[in-house]
């Protein structure tokens, strides 16, 4: 209803408009170049909007021609894009579907149609990477590095590349080029750190962590304990070393590696290495008590044979009876506990004393025994009785009961043992990676997962096919699944002689 009355308000103020002019027509004049041009008022009106019109029209043409060339080359150029991204998605679709042939056609058309390097690139190096084609994918992810835009994405691609062909140099300077040029990026991060670790640059290593920390990628705990870890490591190698100096050289560098484990200890108060190693050079250093404390401390939470070999060591030319007694003394922190029991027995045979060794020992060997006794109670109850009656033959009896017994708790990694600890896991390169368990469990719970088909995951995404994903957050003591930056060769010898025999039938367990 309001529509219909204001169509008629318009038309009626029209038509007034019209009624008026038609009773008051004027008259307009026009003088131009001698001639005298009269008319009415509307005529002359109606004749000016005509000839706008026309200028107008005349105007338009000669736009439109004009501009032709460039709406049919814009025309072109659209068509062009359209079907460069429809060839595009078809190759990332391609890939997804480990079509080698097709990503591999559809990029070639990709790369003819679109002026984008980063997508074009990717899916050419992606489809090179499906034909099993590494020299052309290097060579496409290359081609990204000139480029500012595209320059992370090629570090990432050349990175897989060395990490795969085994290029443990070139596959660190990608990573700590591309930690350069996004310090804020996981990935690149985790990969430096690991290979830094995995070549036992602990300096380097640290030096990594700190730019870590300091980009917010790990929470402070973990960054804590992979401190305490490196320092350690350097702790242990600065020892070694100050083992092979002679004369005044000797206690300096001695007093630096303990100085390293010290601020371990400081970080991880009962991280076993580094409390048993910074005792140890405390003792040389003349310290023994600050040792004595350290280990104290430790045994009342984690009682650890590490621990125990530390504690017996502390004093030089000790007599066996006041070794004896030290070992009475640290055993009362945690009584009940297995270790503490050995540590009494141990003690007590070196003081000779086999009736307080055998009752250190009896809960696991005597009547009341719940449980079969481990190979070390076995060894030391074949010790006992060999010192204290001369039964051999009671000894070889324990010694072969050792044989058939439950194996005792050693540090445990992905296809890895040995009673020694490592910083690394030798065998897979894995940082702060073993544990302390026994090692029938520990192989039982941690199998080597199934290699598969990186290129076949995470197609679809920028970054799916070129490597499995690396977690965000730097894992603490190898507990999480992540996949490592770099897979180093599996080693010939990848521990201590003496578990060398163990290790070879590793897979009967």
């Amino acid at each position: 209803m309001l529509r219909a009355l204001y169509t008629f308000l318009i038309i009626a103020v029209l038509s007034g408009i019209a009624i008026w002019l038609a009773d008051n027509p004027g008259e307009l004049v026009m003088h131009w170049r001698g001639y005298e041009i009269r008319t009415s008022f509307v005529v002359g009106v109606g004749a000016m909007a005509l000839a706008a019109f026309l200028v107008l029209l005349v105007y338009r043409i000669v736009v439109s021609f004009i501009e032709t060339p460039a709406s049919v080359s814009n025309f072109l150029e659209k068509r062009r894009q359209q079907k460069g991204f429809l060839a595009l998605s078809r190759g990332m679709v391609a890939v997804a579907a480990g079509d080698a042939a097709d990503a591999k056609r559809y990029a070639a058309q990709a790369h003819k149609l679109l002026d984008a390097p980063p997508l074009t690139l990717l899916l050419a190096a992606q489809a090179a990477q499906l034909e099993g084609d590494e020299a052309g994918a290097t060579k496409h992810f290359e081609k990204m590095l000139a480029a500012p835009e595209t320059e992370f994405l090629g570090l990432r691609g050349l990175f897989i590349q060395a990490r795969r062909a085994g290029d443990r140099d070139g596959a660190l300077a990608y990573a700590r080029r591309a930690f350069d040029l996004r310090p804020q990026t996981p990935w690149a991060a985790q990969a430096v750190f690991e290979i830094e670790a995995a070549e036992e640059d602990w300096d380097g290593a640290l030096k990594t962590l700190d730019r870590v920390v300091g980009a917010k990628l790990i929470p402070r705990d973990d960054a804590r304990r992979r401190r305490a870890v490196l320092l350690t490591a350097c702790a242990m190698t600065a020892a070694e070393a100050a083992r092979s100096q002679v004369g005044d050289a000797r206690k300096p560098a001695l007093e630096k590696a303990a100085k390293l484990a010290l601020e371990a200890v400081s970080l991880e108060p009962h991280f076993v290495p580094a409390v048993a190693l910074a005792a140890e050079l405390c003792a040389k250093t003349g310290h023994v008590r600050k040792g004595m404390k350290l280990i104290e401390e430790a045994w009342s939470v984690v009682p650890h044979p590490d621990l125990a070999d530390a504690w017996l060591d502390l004093v030089e030319d000790e007599s066996g009876y006041a070794r004896a007694e030290r070992a009475n003394a640290l055993a009362v922190r945690n009584p009940d506990h297995l270790e503490s029991h050995i540590l009494v027995a141990r003690g007590a045979i070196g003081a000779r004393d086999w009736r307080a060794a055998r009752e250190a020992l009896a809960p696991y060997t005597g009547p009341a025994a719940q449980e079969q006794p481990g190979q070390r109670v076995c060894e030391l109850m074949s010790e006992i009785e060999e010192g204290e009656y001369g039964d051999r033959g009671a000894a070889r009896s324990w010694l072969t009961r050792a044989l058939h017994a439950p194996e005792d708790p050693q540090w445990t990694g992905n296809g890895y043992r040995s009673p020694r600890w490592s910083p690394i896991n030798p065998v897979t390169g894995e940082f702060d990676a073993l544990e302390w368990t026994a090692p029938v469990m520990a192989l039982a719970q941690n199998e080597a997962p199934v290699p598969h088909d990186i290129s076949d995951e995470n197609a679809s995404s920028p970054e799916g096919p070129l490597d499995a994903p690396v977690a965000p957050a730097m894992r603490e003591g190898g507990a999480t699944g992540e996949a490592l930056a770099f897979q180093p060769p599996l080693p010939d010898d990848p521990g201590p002689d003496e578990t060398g025999d163990k290790r070879e039938g590793e897979n009967k367990w």
